[in-house]
Parts: C-alpha cells; structure tokens; sequence
C-alpha cells in the first residue's frame, strides 16, 4: 500500500532526526470494542515498518475514563495513544488529559481532514482545539423493514408525525409491531433526541435546567404516546433488547445509533438482514442530528507523540480507510468512504453517516455533572412512561431536582 512505504520513509527520517530508538515502544490504551479490535489489526504491519513494538491495554468501559485521567494527572507516560467516548471530551478538556493535535492534522495529507465534513471536523473539539480524531461516527438514524414498509406502501418518515403514522399503519395491519425504542434504562438517549428535535434543549447557556418547557412537554407527551404501537414489555427493554428485538422480530422500525449494525454481524440476529432499510432519523421542529461515537488521541503526557501520530495516521488514514472498516470498525464518516460504491453495497447503512449542510450536531451533554444529570431524568420519565407521574409535574419537579445539580456545573 502507498502509504506503508512513505511510513518506513519517515520512521527512517525519525529514527535518524531524534534520540528514538529501535527498542522504544508505543503503547495504546483501548477498551474492547469492534474499533479496538480494527486497530489492533493494523499492529503487525505497523510493526513491521517502524521496527517499533506496539504493546495494548485494554480496559472495560466503565473504568477506562477514570484510569487515563488519573495516569496523565499523576504524569505516568503510560499511554501514547488512547481511545476515549466523545461523552468524556469536555472532562478531559478541562483536565488537560489529552494532547491538542491541530498542527498535527493541518500538516497530514494522509489523514487529509477535508475529507469529512464540518460537523465531524469539530467532533473531538474542546474549545477550538481538537483532543481527539473520529474513530467512529455514530449518529442516530431510522431502521426501518423494507418487506413491511413495501406491502403497506409506507416511506421512511422524514417527521416525527410521519414516523408515528408509519408505526400505528404497521400495528393495525397486524404484519408487525409498529416501533421501538430503549425505553428502558437508556431512555434518556432517545428522550434528550426528542427534546432537541422538538426545539427545546436540557438547560440554557448559563446552566439553568429547562425540561419543563413546551417543547420538553411535547417531546415527553410523544416518547410515551409511542409505547401504544412498541412491541409488548418495550417499557423496560434497554437498547441492546430493542435492538436485538428489531432484528429477531417483526417491528417497523427503530430509531437507534448507526454503530449498533456490529450487532447485525452475529449471526443469530441476521433473520432480516437483508430487508432492513436506512434513512435518516425525522425532523421536528429543529434539524438535529443526535452523534455519538469514539475519539482517540494523544495523552497529554505521551513519551513518543511523533511515533503516536504516524500510528494514528497509518490506522486512520485515508490510504487505509476501506480496511479499517472491513476489518469489523463501526464506520467512520470520510466523504471517500460513505460515497464508495463498493462499500456502500456491503454496508447499506453508510450513505446516512453524511451530515447534511444546515443540521445542528448534538452530542451527549458535555457537562461534567452528566451522570447525575441523567440518572433523575431517567427516575422521573420511568415514572411518566408507567403512568404514575404526570407529565407537566413531573417534569416540574424534575427541573428543581436539575437545578442544584447544574449549579456544580455552574461553579467549576
């Protein structure tokens, strides 16, 4: 590949232009995921051109986080390369956890950032400054049956009126459940999706909670309207059962994160596989897109950064863009890659990754009070969703509980 032989070229010049050596090391940090295992696929051809050994720690996702930051506070140089969820970009941020690495990428035509678009130009940016490169792009996008949607004369929704329409046609023709979604414990993925959609937002500018609003209202008032065409128990499914039941059962649609097509590669769960369809999540009010994904980047305490970044090239590059994600990645959106014909017949679902020009990103809240955040959200709308809270109070009370919450956001 071409860009092997211009990577044993510069690790010639690198190894001849400063005190690294032959026996020096690079060491990655992961978290088991389809992207570690991609990455890890590249290590012996890294290997082989550098002369350099690559050695991999991977840590569970629920520890991960934690373990990086307190390694770079503690100034270890554990890690040359590290993986992190874009959730924790603005912790790391404002740690200082992780390496800034613009002048790395305006001077790489290998990675050659004009190949994504701007929304995705910015998604490791904390405060101008990117922290970390895509290494997945996973937006929420529409599922839907092809075979259903065909035999009733139903199109992918484009709003959230049609998308209700398509589920209650689908569960009166009696061909299926009508949608799903994780209305369980991850509830507040798709609730947060809705508010943004429906025009509202969790808290303003200056971190004053705003979950009682009209739109939230709307937005709440539809989320539990949808449980009347989802499958029977869909109350409690998290996002892998209702994931794992669009695929084994017969449901109209989902709306979920693009990433999850990994889980279509086991083979217990490709009953539809080929009559699954992809369009892009429908519109309310705003034009939002809901992204998620994985970063991976420098640590700010790296040992052999230079050596870091032509790994990260090397894996991430545009040269080697098709085989990361035929080697099983969740797929990252290069312009060169959505657009591959070849690809793109492998995996139906790419042609939706693009972002399109005039949505609005919305992440996972970058707030570092997140977690409790999002634990009295998912309390208060269990409570909707069963029918014991009202939707105005509880959202009332819900935006009292954000307050001081909020407030240690406001503080820091």
């Amino acid at each position: 590949m071409p860009f092997l032989n211009k990577l044993m070229t510069a690790a010639g010049v690198l190894l001849a232009t400063t005190t690294i050596s032959l026996a020096d090391e690079l060491n990655i940090f992961l978290s088991p995921s389809p992207s570690s295992t991609a990455i890890q696929s590249f290590i012996p051809e890294f290997e082989k051109a550098t002369g350099h050994k690559v050695n991999v720690t991977e840590v569970p996702y629920g520890e991960m986080h934690q373990k990086l930051m307190l390694s770079v506070q503690l100034k270890q140089g554990q890690y040359d390369v590290a993986q992190f969820d874009n959730s924790f970009l603005t912790p790391f941020g404002a740690a200082g956890t992780m390496m800034p690495l613009d002048e790395m990428i305006a001077a790489s035509a290998e990675y050659d950032i004009s190949d994504f678009s701007k929304g995705q130009q910015d998604y490791g940016k904390y405060k101008d400054k990117t922290l970390g490169l895509t290494l997945s792009t996973e937006p929420f996008i529409q599922w839907y049956r092809k075979d259903i949607y065909e035999s009733l004369g139903l199109k992918p929704a484009t709003t959230w009126e049609e998308f209700m329409a398509n589920a209650k046609a689908v569960k009166e023709s009696g061909k299926g459940d009508g949608m799903i979604f994780g209305f369980g414990p991850n509830v507040s993925w798709w609730w947060m999706t809705l508010v943004w959609s429906f025009g509202g937002q969790l808290y303003d500018a200056n971190y004053n909670p705003t979950v009682n609003t009209p739109e939230a209202v709307a937005a709440t008032q539809y989320l539990k309207d949808l449980l009347a065409v989802a499958p029977e128990g869909a109350i409690s499914a998290s996002t892998d059962d209702a994931t794992i039941k669009f695929f084994s059962t017969d449901i109209g649609a989902m709306v979920q994160y693009s990433g999850y097509w990994g889980m279509l590669l086991d083979p217990a769960n490709q009953k539809h596989l080929n009559v699954i369809g992809f369009a892009p999540m429908p519109k309310g009010k705003a034009d939002i897109t809901h992204l998620a994904g994985w970063n991976i980047g420098i640590p700010a305490d790296a040992k052999n950064p230079q050596l870091a970044w032509q790994f990260l090239e090397f894996v991430l590059g545009k040269s080697n863009a098709k085989d990361y994600i035929n080697a099983g990645a969740a797929a990252i959106a290069r312009n060169s890659v959505i657009t591959d014909a070849e690809l793109v017949a492998k995996y139906p679902y790419l042609p939706v990754l693009g972002l399109p020009e005039g949505t609005r990103i919305e992440r996972y809240p970058q707030i570092r009070v997140w977690p409790e955040f999002e634990k009295a959200s998912i309390d208060t709308l269990a409570g909707i969703l069963n029918g014991s809270i009202e939707i105005q109070a509880g959202l009332d009370a819900l935006n009292e509980t954000l307050k001081p919450i909020l407030a240690q956001e406001n503080a820091n």
